[in-house]
């Protein structure tokens, strides 16, 4: 086994996350870390931010151990709060800012949190659960001091733990519940500094570039970007959520070189009408997981930019294996800190070219989730000896990974699994079709027919699904031809910006009956 670099063992096994942002106010202090609505935070600055937030935290009652949500937009005070919990070795729980009702009781509850930091707009969603299990809540109100701020004058305390580990559990981000309750996945010092690290391995960051931070600090994908300038020399420019109108122009007006591609947003992107801004930037490499083939090819003509592909889950430091070649390579080979094998239903190595389902081995210590927050037996579930069953399938072609689906996300029709995701990508190469989405619905006969859902990319023009499925005839095998087709106008998500198919209904009555 090759051994691993230095540097790579530097950042896995060497500092932790407190001691790197202390070593980078020290060495690059007037150097920009991050910059948001015309405000720039240098290193020092963050550092000066983050003590103030560690005394008000502990002003507030935190201490080491405890379970803090943070119910937050993008701001730069949000990410100093998360760099203040992470140093003090409280655990971050991150809440997505789009939950509502049960969703949003469950995160509340199951994560057992001791304060919920929360906006002032998200008041009403957080009251009307009416829970008796539900955290202290300290709110902030838009446009004021953030809600640690009042704490700080003459506060002690908040510091970072004496000799904080690597293996400290430090967050709890929970999964999207695309197929079930969300669960939460406990991420360590270690696992996010291996997070920013494999981001880095995808993104082939240059010295001075400036990442387009627009993901959501709830999902791995916008964590993992807040630690990448503790192991590159570049800097961030944050926005508050994803815009798809405003995208290219406020790309440009940050001057970043790279954006990243995660979950939905490139169909969104493609979907919308050509313009003189989406070419009028600096963007070098898109980077990031869920490219389809067709979107690569139009990414990269349309943008003018190098797509960059990886894979990964939160549950393994989020990113796993990378591809900077190019579309024929997939989702690439594994980084070098990770194995990665294709295994069968009893845990034996498939051939090449067989699809199996996606297996992770670390090859340093602690880059998997120490387990599911309080949830043993779905940890046991994805362990197999060494290695963490991801529950994804793909084929292995000449060294690369060619992903297929997840194994939970297919329908049984005619005695033949339907991946949804290979339905999904030739759908979404129709004139007609922005973005689609495939389910199984019960079937007269046993088993399931398939339902697609489709949101349109000319809404004002008249469509025909009929038409539609008699095109999906000529491009996909027989059973994985669509019976039904419902046009929806759009798509619940995930933090991620995946599609929540949970919320899909999976009655009939709105739909087109290819039968009928």
């Amino acid at each position: 086994m090759t051994p691993l670099p230095a540097p790579t063992l530097d950042v896995l096994t060497g500092p932790t996350l407190p001691d790197l942002l202390r070593d980078a106010a020290t060495a690059r202090a007037d150097a920009t870390y991050a910059a948001a609505e015309g405000t720039t935070l240098s290193f020092a600055g963050l550092a000066d931010a983050v003590g103030d937030a560690c005394r008000g935290l502990a002003a507030l009652g935190v201490r080491a151990g405890d379970r803090v949500a943070v119910m937050l937009p993008n701001h730069l005070d949000h990410v100093a709060l998360v760099h203040a919990l992470v140093a003090m070795r409280a655990v971050w729980v991150p809440v997505n800012t789009r939950l509502r009702g049960e969703p949003l009781a469950h995160v509340l509850a199951d994560s057992d949190s001791a304060l919920l930091l929360a906006d002032e707009r998200h008041r009403a969603e957080v009251e009307s659960l009416r829970r008796s299990d539900l955290p202290r809540t300290v709110w902030h109100e838009t446009g004021t001091p953030v809600p640690w701020r009042p704490y700080v004058s003459g506060a002690g305390g908040g510091e970072s733990p004496a000799g904080p580990g690597g293996d400290d559990v430090v967050s709890i981000m929970y999964t999207s519940g695309t197929t079930g309750p969300a669960k939460g996945v406990q991420v360590t010092d270690r696992m996010l500094r291996a997070a920013a690290l494999g981001a880095a391995a995808v993104s082939l960051p240059r010295d001075g570039d400036v990442y387009f931070l627009w993901e959501p600090l709830c999902h791995v994908g916008g964590a993992q970007v807040l630690f990448l300038p503790f192991v590159a020399h570049v800097s961030l420019a944050m926005v508050e959520r994803f815009s798809a109108s405003a995208f290219w122009t406020q790309v440009a007006a940050a001057g970043a070189t790279h954006v990243h591609h995660l979950g939905g947003i490139v169909p969104m992107l493609l979907g919308r009408a050509p313009s003189d801004a989406e070419r009028a930037h600096r963007v070098r490499v898109s980077w990031g997981g869920g490219m389809t083939v067709d979107a690569w090819t139009a990414a990269e003509q349309r943008f003018d930019l190098r797509v960059h592909e990886c894979y990964g889950m939160t549950e393994a430091s989020s990113i796993s294996t990378a591809n900077t070649a190019g579309v024929a390579d997939g989702i690439g080979a594994a980084l070098p800190w990770f194995d990665v094998e294709l295994h069968d239903d009893a845990g034996r190595p498939v051939p090449d070219g067989a699809v199996g389902e996606i297996a992770l081995r670390p090859r340093v210590d602690g880059l998997l989730t120490p387990g599911y927050f309080r949830n043993d037996e779905a940890t046991a579930a994805s362990r197999r000896g060494p290695w963490w069953r991801t529950g994804d399938s793909a084929r292995m072609v000449d060294g690369a990974l060619h992903f297929v689906g997840r194994l939970s996300d297919s329908v049984r029709h005619r005695g033949e699994n339907v991946s949804a995701w290979e339905v999904e990508r030739v759908v979404n190469t129709h004139h007609a079709v922005a973005e689609s989405a495939v389910v199984g619905v019960p079937a007269a006969e046993g088993e399931e027919d398939v339902k697609l859902f489709v949101t349109l990319a000319r809404p004002d023009e008249p469509f025909d699904a009929g038409a539609l499925v008699a095109w999906c005839r000529e491009r996909l095998a027989v059973f994985q031809v669509p019976r039904y087709v419902a046009v929806i106008a759009e798509f619940a998500r995930t933090p991620s910006l995946r599609i929540k198919k949970a919320a899909l209904p999976r009655t009939t009555d709105d739909s087109y009956d290819a039968r009928a």
